[in-house]
């Protein structure tokens, strides 16, 4: 009985994305088709990125509602340097925007004390209300067609330059957290943080440094987002935060910190960006796919809680 819960925990991820793209290849001859099938790595590029950030916050004992107002802010302070002709600096003042805003994250929950609930909701309406007040309500417009092409229309062995970028992000993340002493940190604090506070870890300065890297990869969200469509606006990845939540969630990432890896947050992403997708060409409707969400989080949920042995209420 052990064994069979702990293959269904290891591999049930693996098994279940497996039966929805063999379903959805039945019920539809479009979705099987091979420029669909390389798309998908295309259209969840920007969801895969958002998605490892949250699972290094998660990971951590944390939470960040922030991130798509961050990536939305990033974008429109990108977009405005590009249009006011800042060339290439404009890459490096996107990351620095999105990092200013991770920061302020970790700041107030370290001097602050508030918990990263309160403190990044605080950041999201202060990144919105930056977004707002540099775009004055109006749609940003650039022409750097270099810009495009370096974070989302070039293309590289038959795939666009916005898959390439979640491919270096996920793998740095995956080494970060495996192979590093900084990854072996942010699980310990997410285990116990005051254990790890007396064992002499720097909890403090490891959360912010992980709501700063947070902040800065949604900086480069932010320029994948604008490069596709060559535009910028205040709203422009407000909601990201939900779906990069529950792609590190059915990764199996635990809520609340200490377990989780970035080979099943991927996992998480790749099933939501073959749902999306699928459903999408099935002709079902925003908000019903919603709801097959919201189920499809809870549920993956109670199967690894009880997969691993741990009845009762989930926390």
């Amino acid at each position: 009985m052990m064994a069979g819960r702990t293959n269904l925990a290891d591999y049930g991820l693996g098994v279940a994305l497996v039966l929805i793209i063999g379903a959805l290849m039945v019920l539809s001859p479009a979705f099987r088709d091979i420029e669909n099938l390389i798309g998908i790595g295309r259209q969840v590029a920007i969801l895969g990125i958002a998605a490892a950030a949250m699972t290094f916050v998660i990971l951590s004992g944390e939470i960040d509602l922030s991130i798509g107002a961050v990536a939305s802010a990033s974008a429109v302070v990108t977009a405005l340097a590009l249009s006011q002709g800042f060339g290439v600096l404009a890459i490096p003042i996107g990351l620095l925007a999105g990092a200013l805003f991770g920061l302020l994250n970790g700041l107030l929950i370290l001097y602050i004390g508030v918990p990263s609930f309160i403190a990044t909701l605080v950041s999201f309406f202060i990144a919105q209300g930056v977004a707002l007040t540099l775009t004055g309500g109006q749609t940003i417009l650039f022409d750097a067609d270099w810009f495009r092409a370096l974070f989302a229309t070039g293309a590289l062995l038959g795939n666009r330059a916005a898959f390439w970028w979640l491919v270096a992000v996920a793998l740095t993340s995956w080494w970060l957290l495996s192979r590093t002493r900084f990854g072996a940190n942010t699980y310990a604090l997410g285990g116990d943080a005051e254990s790890a506070a007396m064992l002499g870890l720097p909890v403090g300065r490891l959360r912010i440094m992980i709501f700063t890297m947070t902040g800065a990869l949604m900086g480069l969200v932010g320029m994948i987002l604008i490069a596709r469509i060559g535009n910028a606006r205040a709203d422009g990845a407000i909601g990201l935060e939900f779906d990069a939540i529950a792609a590190a969630v059915i990764g199996g990432t635990r809520l609340g910190g200490g377990y989780g890896s970035m080979p099943r947050t991927m996992l998480g992403v790749a099933l939501i960006g073959v749902l999306n997708n699928g459903l999408a060409i099935l002709n079902v409707d925003f908000n019903t796919q919603q709801v097959i969400k919201g189920v499809l989080v809870i549920a993956v949920v109670l199967i690894d809680r009880w997969a691993r042995g741990k009845g009762g209420t989930v926390t």
